[in-house]
């Protein structure tokens, strides 16, 4: 059994290799940076189109597919940023549409977010750096969510790495990094409307890191110095005397030495100016790009859909034609305006008790999925402020951001859901990194003070984190991913079994030839019928109508989410039937080889369906509530073995 005494040797010989290893190669940190998102990436791709749809998944997928179908896009804030729609129409149009494909973008995009730690470097020590990384490819939340075709963790990684860019800009002072902070910004307004949330966060944490500059440079130990000095009237006027000399006398100093660097400063101010307004350019031209309408537009997208050359004046008719590019940046302009109005609408105010339970479902995500990030971020916070590390204004900036995060966004969500734990998560693994490092060194000197105490302490929190990452990471996001029990999954998430009925109706489809594949019937009329609940129109004379293109049309579609991109996805041809004399008419005599009914519905003919040869199975298409139960029924000739025995009536 190994000891102590064998123990230390050994890492002290591992640790003398890996010093060794990262003095002679001057890349070893972005080898170790790159490695891990290659990990992430591995983490983010494996079983990625297992979890059955999502609600909101299916909703914007469905309007990804049909964009690739009808060749026709129009910016609706609804369905938020445009960017997921066209990268997922190029990946429908080269994998085909999936569960997986749909994932594709988001997963990719979040695999590289560690990378843009590496624009940081400079404020952070190696160690920080990779630790940085590390959170971000292995924190549960994001994990869960760049498996999720949601924009959060998009919007979350270009601002991210904008914001990286200007730090780099900072650092470098070349304009280069400005195009790229442009551009990432433009690709994170493309992604969410909350883009503009960061701008307005970075403000804040601006504003809050400069008060810590002028009013406590040296951090808390000011603090703490004026207090446990008991001064007396007289000293605390000469302190804060000596404080505001102290602020002026640092912007003179910064304006002469930027004067004093430069031979022509105005010149530089004006070349710089030219950058910004270029890049300003550049952020419009990739916004134009997302957001002007293909094909016929916003008429493209209703029922029945106008064809892409029916009038409309789209991107590339714009751009291949200079005659038309002022009327495509015209309608462009007045849609995204009249969009983001909406989005920014006063009118759905929040109340206290809608606060509460959207910040309760927040903390709850926050402190239970992302428990390291939570805790080490407020340790890196005060090490950074007591000085207990190297102060750096960025610590304190990430944190900022992250913290205000935390009570903002439930405020202006319109629903509690655990994705926008993400918009806090991303900034506070800055300052969550800083102090995962800095108990990684001081294991490493007890390493070499021989304090096996210290070591045994080390290694313990790191135990303990890896713990509590793995735990939710095998319980959370590979396992129970559509538990109601598991802190990352929202109410409108159907239940995994539902992959069984789905697969089936997949492989029924491709085999079935001609007529039906798929009736969805729901017969309760007049009182007992549920608007909010019902999968079918309970009105037949309307089943043809529609404002959008929501097929099929006789459903009652967003009830039924994420059925109909399941029915687009796997080319089902499905219809409706609300009389029951009529829907045991078909299963008799067509015999449709799929029917979909609720279990709450007390017209479904469920003994002439037996009768006929159908066979069922419940499913939850919520986490909740015993009216998100419905039953599959397969015809005994197209059920596969096994299916037509396990009838749960």
């Amino acid at each position: 059994m190994a000891t102590s005494s064998d123990a230390l040797p050994a890492l002290r010989r591992a640790r003398r290799r890996a010093r060794s290893w990262i003095r002679d190669d001057e890349h070893a940190t972005v080898k170790l940076v790159v490695a891990v998102a290659v990990v992430g990436l591995v983490l983010r791709l494996a079983w990625l189109g297992r979890r059955v749809a999502h609600f909101d998944e299916g909703r914007v997928a469905y309007w990804a597919w049909h964009y690739g179908e009808s060749g026709s896009f129009a910016y609706r804030y609804i369905i938020h940023g445009p960017f997921v729609q066209h990268a997922d129409r190029w990946v429908f149009a080269v994998l085909g549409p999936s569960d997986f494909t749909m994932r594709l973008p988001v997963a990719v995009v979040g695999a590289l977010l560690p990378l843009s730690v590496l624009l940081l470097r400079r404020h952070l020590r190696r160690s920080e750096t990779v630790a940085v990384a590390l959170l971000l490819a292995l924190d549960p939340v994001l994990l869960y969510y760049s498996r999720f075709m949601r924009s959060d963790v998009l919007v979350a990684a270009f601002m991210f790495a904008a914001f990286g860019m200007v730090v780099r800009f900072y650092d470098t002072r070349l304009p280069r990094y400005l195009y790229w902070a442009a551009g990432l910004m433009a690709l994170g307004f493309a992604s969410k409307e909350n883009a503009l949330v960061y701008v307005v966060t970075w403000l804040g944490a601006t504003g809050l890191l400069l008060a810590k500059v002028f009013v406590l440079p040296n951090g808390y130990r000011d603090a703490v110095l004026f207090v446990t000095d008991a001064p007396s009237g007289r000293e605390i006027k000469a302190r804060v005397i000596g404080r505001i000399r102290g602020d002026l006398a640092l912007v003179v100093d910064t304006v002469r030495s930027f004067t004093a660097r430069n031979e022509d400063p105005k010149w530089l101010l004006g070349a710089y100016a030219g950058h910004v307004v270029l890049a300003v350019g550049l952020f419009a031209a990739v916004s134009l790009f997302f957001y002007a309408p293909r094909g016929a537009g916003v008429a493209g997208l209703r029922h029945p859909p106008a064809p892409p050359s029916a009038g409309a004046v789209g991107f590339w008719e714009g751009v291949t034609n200079p005659a038309l590019f002022g009327q495509m940046v015209d309608a462009t302009v007045d849609r995204v305006v009249d969009q983001w109005s909406e989005w920014l609408d006063p009118a759905s105010e929040k109340t206290l008790a809608d606060y509460e339970r959207h910040l309760g479902v927040f903390l709850k995500a926050l402190v239970l999925a992302s428990a390291p990030i939570t805790a080490f971020a407020g340790l890196g916070y005060l090490l950074d402020r007591l000085g207990y590390t190297t102060p750096r204004h960025l610590v304190p900036f990430l944190f900022y951001a992250g913290f205000v995060s935390i009570w903002g966004y439930p405020l202006g969500t319109d629903i509690g859901a655990p994705w926008i734990v993400t918009h806090a998560v991303v900034p506070l693994s800055v300052p969550a990194g800083v102090a995962l490092a800095a108990v990684f060194r001081w294991g490493l000197d007890a390493l070499s003070a021989d304090d096996v105490t210290g070591v045994a302490t080390s290694a313990l929190v790191f135990a303990l984190v890896a713990l509590l990452l793995g735990q939710v990471l095998v319980t959370g996001v590979y396992t129970n991913t559509t538990a109601e029990s598991n802190e990352l999954v929202q109410f409108a998430q159907p239940d995994q079994s539902t992959r069984t009925a789905l697969t089936e109706l997949d492989r029924i489809a491709t085999a079935h030839e001609g007529g039906t594949d798929l009736i969805v019937y729901h017969g309760e009329s007049g009182s007992n019928y549920a608007a909010k609940e019902a999968f079918v129109e309970d009105d037949r004379e309307s089943w043809d109508d529609a404002y959008w293109d929501l097929r099929p049309t006789c459903l009652q579609w967003h009830n039924t989410l994420p059925i109909p991109w399941y029915i687009a996805a796997q080319d089902v041809e499905a219809d409706c039937s609300n009389q029951p004399a009529g829907l045991a008419l078909r299963a008799r005599q067509d015999q449709p080889p799929v029917i979909v009914t609720q279990t709450y519905d007390s017209t479904v003919p469920e003994d002439r369906l037996r009768q006929a040869g159908y066979a069922s199975r419940e499913y939850n298409l919520r986490t909740g509530g015993y009216r998100n139960v419905f039953r599959v029924w397969i015809h005994e000739a197209y059920a596969s073995e096994g299916w037509n025995a396990t009838d749960r009536s």
